[in-house]
Parts: structure tokens; sequence; C-alpha cells
């Protein structure tokens, strides 16, 4: 996915936030495979192993494009009156989930296998909305709370597990609620994504 010099530098600086994205998703990945817990669960059947390994890092990727929706629009809320921040939320995440879907998807798919493709695609946009709705009633936060980890954390963790099919595993749900926790921060910390929101409002200036 590499940004067109035609195109103008907000769009290029949505790409290529995308490109840091899915580098942080495959980061982000590795770290929970690390888990011995994890690896075990991959290992029990070699047949599932790559199903498991893709619906996982979806999980990853929806919690990330999720948080980015989420800093965006409170971002956007700041600097512009309500309905133009709207405007301007909604045009990002079409732009970043856009670019980002059909490139995670193709990774996952035979690249003559169009119908599989397009399945796959609509998967993920189904899957992303869903996720959506249901993290949009926690907050946003990576800290701890009183009686242990922010609800986001816990239910991003839970999914992760259920994607592994080893949702009653409390070290896969706890090495994924320390992994999704270590990749928002990295999102906020270490990817473009504060200078990409600046370029998309000075480009409404």
């Amino acid at each position: 996915m590499k940004p067109d010099p035609t195109q103008s530098p907000a769009v290029q600086a949505v790409q290529q936030l995308g490109n840091a994205l899915l580098d942080l998703v495959a980061r982000a990945w590795q770290r929970l495979q690390a888990c011995t817990a994890v690896a075990q669960e991959l290992a029990k059947d070699p047949f599932t192993s790559a199903l498991k390994s893709q619906a996982a890092t979806a999980e990853l990727l929806i919690i990330l494009l999720h948080a980015c929706d989420r800093i965006a629009a409170a971002a956007f809320q700041v600097a512009l009156p309500a309905h133009a921040a709207q405007l301007l939320r909604n045009s990002f995440m079409a732009a970043l989930v856009g670019t980002i879907i059909p490139t995670f998807a193709r990774s996952a798919c035979a690249p003559e296998d169009a119908e599989e493709l397009a399945d796959t695609q609509a998967d993920l946009l189904h899957l992303y909305n869903t996720r959506a709705t249901q993290y949009g009633f926690f907050s946003l936060s990576t800290a701890n709370t009183a009686g242990g980890h922010e609800p986001l954390l816990t239910l991003a963790g839970i999914r992760l597990a259920e994607a592994l099919e080893c949702a009653d595993n409390p070290e896969v749900i706890t090495h994924g609620i320390e992994t999704v926790a270590h990749s928002l921060a990295a999102l906020r910390e270490e990817l473009p994504l504060k200078d990409t929101l600046g370029q998309l409002l000075a480009s409404r200036q």
C-alpha cells in the first residue's frame, strides 16, 4: 500500500498511517504468540492454526482502528463545530478502513480467488462495525482500575481468546490484554496518528 504522489498530503498521510497500523498489528501478533499458552493453542491443530492466526490478527487490527476512530473524534470535536467534526471523522475513517481492510484481506486470501477476497473484506467490515458498537460503551484507556484492567482492554482480551478458540483460558486473556494495552500505547506514542489528524484539520482551514 504505497502512497500515491499525485494525491494530496492529507490523503498520503492517511495511507502512511495505514501502513504503520498494519506493521503495528504484525508486531502485536508476534508479541501475542510469544505467550506459551497462545503458542500451545496454535499447535493443538496445525490445520486450524492459520485460521486462528488470521482471526486474532483481525481482532488486533479492529481494536486499533477503533482507537483511531475514538482519538480522531475527540480531536476533531475540539477543533471544529460538531457537524464539521463528524463529517471529517467519517471521511478519515472511511479512507483509513478503505485502504487497510482490502490490504489486510489480500494477505489472508489466495490472490486468484476474487470471490474469497470480496467475502473476506465483507466479513471484516461487518466484524469492525460489530466491535465498534461493543467497544464504544467503554472508555479508551490503558490504565488499570482498582479492580483490575479497564473494561475495554478486558473485552479485547476476551475477543482475542475467542479468536484463538480458547475463550476460557485466563493466561491467553491476560496476555491478550497486555498486548492490546501495549499496542494502544504504541499507536499514541510511535505512529503518526497525531500528525495525520493535524494534516486533515489543516486541509479544512
